[in-house]
């Protein structure tokens, strides 16, 4: 019963947080490099993330970390994997302290990600593999609010490469930046974020409301 009730008032809690103004309160925007898809087979190179509060995104507070792995990684034919070189994994990163870190960040923030799917099942799998928990406010997911914005015009038809980051972004006038590289394209989120919820018809409205345009 005492769980049960805990959870009730977590839920309670976080509802109340969310009906808030959406710029009162604070994001993380992350992003997840790896090997693959698929988190029981493929591993993460980089993540890094960013605080914000808007208007402001916090440059100098940004984390960015690579993972090794304990091992040499074999780039093959190419110098650069994600923008990474063999040289950059000389400078691992402590995984468990790692995510202990981004876990205290999540903390009472909203979650923003480009594609939820992928970035979540990297982050469910840790939660078991570490026992570290990451339990945000909420996930806003970028490319989640293009596409609804998109479909909400019938006689134009999604065409493929539409909801890239890249392309997301060039709907805004955001620059170009060189993809697949974890800060830059957390930095590169973040940017999308705040133009897309700035250039919504009401930008004062309540975070649960934006979120539910951001939403699969």
């Amino acid at each position: 019963m005492a769980q049960w009730l805990e959870k009730l008032a977590h839920w309670y809690d976080r509802r109340q947080k969310l009906k808030r103004p959406w710029q009162e309160l604070r994001y993380v925007a992350l992003d997840i490099e790896s090997t693959g898809l698929d988190p029981k087979k493929h591993q993460i190179l980089s993540i890094a993330w960013m605080t914000i509060h808007p208007p402001v995104m916090h440059y100098g507070n940004a984390q960015y970390h690579v993972f090794a792995h304990g091992q040499e990684l074999e780039l093959g034919q190419s110098p650069t994997i994600h923008g990474l070189t063999q040289q950059d994994f000389l400078h691992s990163s402590e995984p468990r302290q790692t995510f202990g870190m981004l876990s205290r960040a999540l903390n009472d923030a909203v979650l923003v990600c480009h594609h939820k799917g992928m970035d979540w099942r990297f982050l469910k799998h840790i939660e078991a593999e570490y026992g570290t928990p990451f339990k945000p406010l909420a996930v806003f997911d970028t490319l989640a609010f293009e596409k609804n914005k998109l479909e909400r015009n019938p006689q134009q038809p999604i065409q493929g490469g539409q909801l890239t980051l890249s392309a997301c972004r060039k709907r805004y006038n955001l620059p170009d930046y060189h993809a697949h590289h974890a800060l830059t394209d957390t930095l590169a989120c973040a940017e999308l974020f705040l133009a897309q919820c700035y250039s919504n018809e009401n930008s004062n409205r309540p975070a649960i409301s934006l979120l539910k345009k951001a939403a699969n």
